[in-house]
């Protein structure tokens, strides 16, 4: 009877090992939901440069529908907010110029099993973006300084050279001057004399 016994125990106990192994082998892949293998950038990154967007990247391809991305800065304001491209088991999202600072990412979407899915990562930028012009306004040139008024020009005084000594100013010799109002002058003495005669 023992004999017995033992032999149907060894018989049913691979039995059951076996069972349950074809059990876990052949379970559905849809129980396992699907998950992030990777993203740019990483999660905890440290950025010399701001990124110009974000990409996720799972291992099985994504529903197109309703896909959320919501980008806060450390303050918890939020700085980008909306629905990436989804491409296969790529999910893209365009951020805008970011200064530097910790951000965090955190993003939901539809797995290939229509369950969804979310998480976060987060990066620090330690740059802020590159400028998306490609030529800088031209800075207005400073206006010339104004002349000193030691440097204004003045007009030239016209002054009149001074007379040469022994002339007049009509370039008569003064002599010649000197001479003439004597004679007047001794002329007019003459005429006086000779008046006050004729009636004396």
């Amino acid at each position: 009877m023992f004999p017995h016994t033992l032999r149907r125990r060894l018989i049913r106990t691979p039995l059951l090992a076996l069972l349950a192994l074809v059990a876990v082998v052949l379970a559905p892949p849809a129980s396992a939901h699907d998950v992030l293998i990777g993203s740019e950038p990483a999660d905890g990154a440290q950025l010399d440069a701001a990124p110009t967007e974000i990409v996720l990247t799972f291992n099985n391809q994504l529903l197109d529908s309703a896909q959320v991305v919501i980008v806060t800065d450390a303050s918890g304001a939020t700085v980008a907010e909306g629905s990436p491209t989804v491409d296969g088991a790529k999910a893209t999202f365009p951020l805008p110029a970011l200064d530097a600072g910790a951000y965090s990412a955190t993003w939901s979407v539809v797995s290939s099993d229509g369950h969804r899915i979310d998480g976060e990562l987060g990066f620090d930028v330690a740059g802020a973006a590159p400028e998306t012009t490609t030529d800088a306004a031209a800075a207005p040139s400073a206006p010339a300084p104004s002349a000193s008024p030691d440097e204004v020009s003045t007009p030239g005084a016209t002054t009149t050279a001074p007379a040469e000594d022994g002339a007049s100013a009509s370039g008569v010799p003064a002599w010649l001057v000197v001479l003439l109002a004597v004679g007047v002058f001794g002329g007019v003495v003459a005429i006086a004399v000779r008046r006050w005669r004729e009636q004396g």
